[in-house]
């Protein structure tokens, strides 16, 4: 599915067209260029799923934990730092893409080889200041 001149006030449509599509998608990997608006797309997609605090990128801690009203966990990783494989090992990765939760991942491509199972990929492009393209790939 690809979207043109989409804003951020679009971005919560997008998330329940994701759902209309297939509610079982749990694992979503954010691809762009710095500043292309992963985490903003995130915040859109954890309000939506009614995280009431504040989220915000993990760039520096890696993972953060929300958790939506029926106090279930929803977890926002950025694998931007991580370096290998064993690092991954190390903060428990396959544990949160094995929870059965949300996940969604900034930075994905170090963990490639552990997305076999149902996952969404969605690319944003910087199209303007207040613009972007989307283009979102069911697996």
């Amino acid at each position: 599915m690809k979207f043109k001149n989409i804003s951020e006030s679009d971005y919560v449509k997008l998330f329940d067209l994701i759902q209309k599509k297939d509610k079982s998608l749990k694992i979503f990997l954010f691809t762009g260029q710095v500043g292309s608006g992963k985490t903003t797309m995130i915040k859109s997609f954890t309000k939506k799923l009614s995280v009431n605090n504040n989220t915000s990128s993990p760039t520096f801690n890696i993972i953060n934990e929300y958790k939506d009203d029926n106090k279930k966990s929803i977890y926002h990783l950025d694998l931007y730092r991580l370096k290998s494989i064993n690092d991954l090992v190390e903060i428990g990765f396959e544990e949160y893409i094995n929870s059965g939760n949300y996940c969604f991942i900034e930075w994905p491509e170090i963990a490639d080889s552990f997305f076999v199972d149902k996952y969404i990929n969605i690319n944003i492009s910087i199209n303007s200041k207040n613009s972007r393209d989307i283009d979102i790939t069911f697996h």
